[in-house]
């Protein structure tokens, strides 16, 4: 079995996958986009969480995933809305993608912005640099509840920090589920509750022709007036004109949103300078962990393919249409 190798720790992933299967051969490719070894008739390809910032190794990467030899990919993240991916599955190649391992980082990063709404952090910035010493009331979370859109791996954590703080969990999906964190189960059929009953909204579900635009006008307008929207998912989920409109006329206190419709955001966009939106640039997952976690899914799944068992996280298909 050939593997390739991508990602600044290629070598000690190497060294770990040899250990667990002395006979596979391994090819990797450098930061510098150089090939170490026979690149010829690739089993499988490690598709590490750095290498698009290398577009030499991206180059090299890209080329080598179009092998007529390829048989599996370990993808990178949890989402598989590119082009790509849905390529490769035409061409019979099985993918795993990276659900899980940015879980917990995003839970902290939607706790993040949950205290920063809540605890009015914006205000008390502002009043110091304004040398202004008032008091500012503030809320508190075990009188909230939090709805959670989209209740995997990254829901299940982020229900989980918010019944530590004391918060009302809520969550939907496509099909039930049965979690110890939350306090209510409420099927898709019934999303307007959902938004109409949450202080905080989020939104963590797949992107795919299902939930394309799935928060659109009718949704945004179910939210609490005090409510406020966080978005880690896509930001096609969510229509974004009427987002735009719902944060001018103020319909819902406002909005955290790490992914947008169009990234980078273009420097038109009214989202920059609205005082109801706070924006980050599709980092939320961002850990120095990540590599950890990402290798010890891949060597779990490399040990299952070669047994001939079935891998976790494997994909069937994309679920958006070409």
């Amino acid at each position: 079995m050939k593997v390739c190798l991508t990602g600044n720790r290629a070598e000690s992933l190497a060294e770990s996958a040899k250990a667990l299967l002395p006979n596979i051969e391994i090819v990797r490719i450098t930061e510098e986009g150089e090939i170490l070894g026979d690149e010829g008739e690739i089993d499988a390809i490690y598709f590490s969480l750095g290498v698009t910032n290398s577009p030499p190794a991206m180059k090299q990467l890209l080329r080598l995933i179009g092998s007529p030899t390829l048989k599996w990919l370990q993808g990178p993240g949890a989402g598989v809305d590119h082009p790509l991916w849905q390529s490769l599955l035409d061409r019979g190649v099985r993918l795993t993608n990276a659900s899980g391992i940015h879980a917990e980082p995003i839970a902290q990063y939607i706790f993040t912005y949950i205290l920063h709404w809540e605890r009015e952090v914006a205000r008390h910035q502002t009043q110091q640099r304004e040398k202004h010493w008032e008091i500012v009331p503030c809320g508190d979370l075990t009188a909230k509840t939090l709805g959670i859109v989209g209740y995997g791996g990254i829901g299940q954590a982020t229900a989980r920090v918010g019944r530590a703080f004391g918060m009302r969990t809520l969550g939907t999906r496509r099909s039930r589920v049965e979690d110890p964190s939350l306090d209510e189960f409420i099927p898709l059929a019934d999303l307007h509750r959902l938004l109409a009953a949450s202080d905080y909204v989020v939104l963590c579900m797949p992107f795919s022709d299902e939930t394309r635009e799935m928060i659109g006008e009718a949704e945004l307008r179910s939210m609490k007036e005090n409510a406020v929207l966080i978005n880690v998912a896509r930001g096609g989920v969510v229509d974004e004109p009427a987002l735009i409109r719902a944060l001018q006329e103020g319909w819902f206190r406002g909005a955290t949103l790490d992914v947008v419709a169009e990234e980078p955001l273009p420097e038109k966009s009214p989202l920059w300078s609205m005082e109801r939106c706070v924006l980050t640039p599709h980092d939320a997952g961002y850990s120095p962990c990540g590599d950890e976690r990402l290798e010890a899914l891949f060597l779990e799944n490399l040990g299952r393919y070669s047994r001939g068992e079935t891998m976790r996280n494997e994909i069937q298909a994309t679920g958006l249409s070409a």
